[in-house]
């Protein structure tokens, strides 16, 4: 509960209104496009067809390069005790707890941040780019996977009525300055050990609740936890994690949603492809 105490007070600082209204208007780009020239040239002698041939023998290679970075090609990871079902990209878990049902809602579209991955893409080759070749660290990049962390709604049914929980992440902080990472292989396991507490520690904040009859919609009235009582913030956190809703609920819904939205991405692809042959 250390940590939880921790990510309270950063839930107040840092959040001064709905953190999934940020999320929800970034921009989520999967790979930055560098461009130096400041307009595409486009041909007057393009044949229509030739673009659809360009696109599908760049898939052939991207779609087989997505393939063999899968971790989780044949089988998901598990999310202890729930039930999981699917519906494109939307994904629901249910669960009971006494006579109390347990639903978890989320969906994986746009929610790969790749400008986190980048920072810690970035602070991997700093720490070891004196002592790297150049092969090493594009491996070593290779192997950071960018992760899904959706939000998510929980919904806590008893006798007809509902608890609601409007969930998302804690922010990722690769705020670490590299220069405390210089030359020799200490300081290069020091980064990675960094690297991986940070990996472990995901968490999840309360963004707002309500309870309600029927739907969770404008018509209910929720609380932002941004400016509820702590006290009031910590009891609903336990809540949660008496519900299965914890700290381990949360890096295996990590798991899941990263491996769940990289096959969404790579069917997508093959379906660019499909589209392009006819």
């Amino acid at each position: 509960m250390a940590f939880r105490n921790l990510t309270r007070g950063v839930f107040q600082i840092v959040t001064n209104r709905r953190f999934y209204t940020a999320i929800q208007q970034q921009i989520f780009i999967r790979k930055p496009i560098i461009n130096n020239q400041q307009f595409r040239q486009f041909s007057s002698v393009t044949i229509h067809n030739d673009a659809y041939k360009d696109l599908s023998k760049f898939l052939d290679k991207e779609i087989q390069l997505e393939k063999t970075a899968q971790k989780h090609s044949s089988q998901l990871p598990t999310i202890q005790g729930f039930e999981v079902q699917s519906n494109g990209p939307a994904i629901t878990l249910t669960r009971k707890s006494g006579k109390e049902n347990i639903t978890v809602k989320f969906n994986v579209t746009h929610t790969v941040n790749a400008a986190e991955s980048d920072q810690a893409m970035n602070f991997d080759e700093a720490g070891g780019q004196q002592q790297q070749s150049n092969s090493e660290i594009s491996q070593s990049s290779s192997s950071s996977q960018l992760k899904s962390r959706p939000t998510f709604t929980v919904d806590i049914n008893n006798g007809g009525q509902t608890l609601s929980f409007l969930c998302s992440y804690l922010p990722q902080d690769y705020s670490v300055a590299p220069e405390q990472y210089q030359s020799g292989e200490n300081q290069q396991q020091q980064q990675q050990q960094q690297q991986q507490e940070n990996d472990k520690l995901e968490d999840f904040q309360i963004d707002e609740f309500a309870i309600h009859d029927g739907d969770w919609n404008d018509n209910v009235y929720s609380a932002d936890c941004a400016v509820i009582d702590g006290e009031l913030y910590d009891k609903l956190l336990n809540l949660l994690e008496e519900h299965g809703i914890g700290e381990e609920f949360a890096n295996q819904l990590i798991d899941f949603s990263t491996a769940y939205e990289h096959g969404q991405y790579i069917g997508l692809l093959e379906k660019l492809q499909q589209f392009s042959k006819k």
